[in-house]
């Protein structure tokens, strides 16, 4: 097994006069045991010999299985993991970022931004997501905790977690609404279109006719499409349909 405990108080080798093992300059001024020579592990101190040997042993193997995370590197409080190391890895289009920005900053930080990383628990984030229902929607509720349950998989990626606390079996989102939307009749629609003024009354005909959502319709400009070019191809369609 990889790694020694180092004893501080007192010199490794003994006195030539005395036959005794004399006190360091550290005796009584920090603590005593230091387990080192730990491949890919930072040296760590201890008071008791006990907990030196227990941190040695476990360490150890983790390290040889690949597996250790030292809990120094999850004392980082969330707010300061975000800020340091996770926001300014994440890409993507201006509006996409902004959006994770507003979701942590105002939803995630101010609860529970001042914990250590490691202490992210699923007790803590059950806690957290009842407050999360009672403002927000169930779909934006369940975005916010996306963008959390990121933060803390890179955490896990950076060694500084063991595990997503996000994905104890404990930790349960807000359920989607079971929304069923009947479509509008045809009398109604069209009325509305018929009601609505002329400037938008496009934006009805091309959802009703076109199946277009909402943001197709108002992205769409006169130069983005071409009827001749579509009635062309459906003759041809038709006319290939109707050959031998």
């Amino acid at each position: 097994m990889a790694g020694y405990i180092e004893d501080r108080w007192i010199k490794k080798k003994k006195d030539p006069d005395t036959g005794r093992r004399e006190r360091t300059g550290r005796y009584g001024k920090e603590q005593r045991y230091r387990v080192a020579g730990i491949p890919g592990v930072r040296d760590k101190s201890f008071e008791t010999l006990e907990d030196a040997k227990a941190w040695l042993r476990r360490s150890s193997t983790d390290q040889e299985r690949g597996e250790f995370i030292d809990p120094r590197d999850g004392s980082i409080t969330l707010a300061d993991y975000i800020q340091q190391y996770w926001m300014p890895g994440i890409r993507g289009a201006a509006k996409t970022r902004k959006s994770l920005d507003e979701r942590i900053r105002l939803h995630v930080i101010p609860y529970l931004g001042e914990l250590p990383l490691n202490k992210v628990s699923a007790a803590e984030l059950r806690t957290y997501i009842v407050k999360l229902e009672a403002k927000c929607s169930p779909q934006y509720a369940r975005s916010i905790l996306s963008a959390l349950s990121t933060v803390l998989e890179t955490a896990v990626d950076d060694k500084r977690l063991s595990r997503n606390p996000m994905r104890s079996k404990s930790v349960r989102w807000p359920k989607l609404p079971d929304e069923r939307r009947e479509p509008w009749p045809e009398t109604t629609s069209r009325r509305v279109r018929d009601e609505i003024s002329k400037r938008h009354r496009i934006a009805v005909v091309l959802g009703l006719g076109c199946g277009l959502r909402q943001g197709e319709v108002f992205g769409l400009s006169p130069g983005r499409h071409r009827l001749g070019a579509r009635a062309h191809t459906r003759q041809e369609a038709g006319a290939d349909h109707q050959r031998p």
